[in-house]
């Protein structure tokens, strides 16, 4: 209280105003990795583009196309438990996704991200709007290198 005294600040400008936490797209990524690294914990640790849906993956439904997998809605929905969000799914850059109002009604149309079909390298989940990237990990890179959280 002393330091707010001294440094000419009100209580009332630090307790009252709730604490915002800004949504960036490596955050979201973070939470993504999250969500994943928890739900490969059940499930062999294995993605569930890995798994048959026979085993609650849907790893039938997601084929390569373009060298990335289709249907990444799909992907999320599987996880959804695990996720809680679906404002996770969109990058907050991303002015052609919108986010989806439950988990039912997600769609392509929902999700920003993308899981390349291919990768040589243990890249997971990308972001081709920032270029951000999930490891399988769970560690996130910004495109300028940086890693983030």
């Amino acid at each position: 209280m002393a330091l707010l005294a001294a440094t000419g600040c009100k209580k009332s400008e630090y307790v009252d105003k709730p604490m915002q936490i800004e949504i960036t797209c490596p955050r979201n990524l973070n939470q993504i990795g999250f969500a994943l690294q928890n739900w490969k914990i059940d499930h062999h640790d294995k993605p569930p583009y890995l798994v048959s849906t026979n085993d609650g993956g849907v790893m039938e439904l997601v084929n390569a196309k373009d060298g990335v997998r289709q249907n990444p809605h799909l992907i999320f929905q599987v996880m959804s438990n695990e996720l809680h969000n679906p404002l996770l799914l969109v990058c907050p850059q991303d002015r052609s996704k919108t986010v989806a109002k439950d988990w039912a009604s997600l769609s392509d149309d929902n999700v920003s991200y993308v899981f390349p079909a291919h990768s040589t390298s243990n890249v997971v989940c990308v972001c081709p709007i920032d270029g951000t990237v999930l490891l399988d990990d769970g560690t996130v890179w910004e495109k300028s290198g940086r890693h983030s959280l």
